[in-house]
């Protein structure tokens, strides 16, 4: 598999785009992602990718224009395929365990996208910050997934008595900032964790959870 492979086969033939336009978008995603958009280059991106500097330019004429396309087909890929369908596979599989058994394997998949993807992560919610258009987008995007996912997690339960009548997105929201709290911590100030595992770190945080939404 290629260093760049942020992009997978089966997600370009699912959007129609074009082998060689792949292999720019992936390479310009993961530099992008560690020089920023100023000290990233076209030249540069087009070595990484094995195709001559023109060739770029044929599909983005400006380097603006290859962050911006590269932003909305990483978003489309990373809101849609990375995020939801292992979200969905980890819900399907634990529909009928318990919520802290689910709950759990939910933030296990969630630390493990985060790992496995930081790179694109980390650009794509640097540029928003920017780009209004994009954040615009992405949260969209985001939002749609998760209307139709969160009930999946809580409703049932809800209707067994198991938990309290709360706010599905609310809870959520909040789940997924431990989450991603949790990861930044352990990647950023790892001397500060007063865990020895991440899976203790993840009990602790499951049961503090549940104990505030459990009947």
């Amino acid at each position: 598999m290629s260093e760049y492979s942020l992009i997978k086969k089966e997600e370009v033939m699912k959007r129609n785009i074009k082998e060689t336009e792949k292999k720019i978008l992936e390479v310009a995603i993961d530099i992008f992602s560690k020089k920023g958009f100023t000290g990233a280059t076209t030249n540069e991106i087009a070595k990484g990718a094995g195709v001559a500097e023109g060739t770029i330019f044929k599909y983005y004429p400006k380097k603006k224009d290859l962050l911006y396309g590269a932003m909305i087909k990483a978003i489309d890929l990373f809101t849609e395929s990375i995020v939801v369908d292992t979200l969905k596979e980890v819900i399907e599989e634990n529909k009928e365990a318990p919520i802290e058994i689910l709950l759990k394997a939910i933030m296990i998949d969630r630390i493990k996208l985060f790992e496995n993807h930081f790179p694109l992560i980390k650009v794509i919610f640097y540029e928003m910050q920017f780009h209004e258009d994009l954040k615009e987008l992405f949260l969209n995007k985001a939002s749609k997934n998760l209307q139709e996912i969160v009930p999946k997690i809580f409703k049932k339960r809800k209707e067994k008595g198991e938990l309290k009548n709360i706010n599905d997105f609310v809870a959520m929201r909040s789940f997924l900032g431990m989450i991603i709290l949790m990861f930044l911590q352990r990647s950023f100030l790892p001397k500060e964790n007063a865990f020895e595992t991440i899976e203790q770190e993840i009990d602790v945080l499951v049961e503090i959870f549940v104990n505030g939404i459990k009947e």
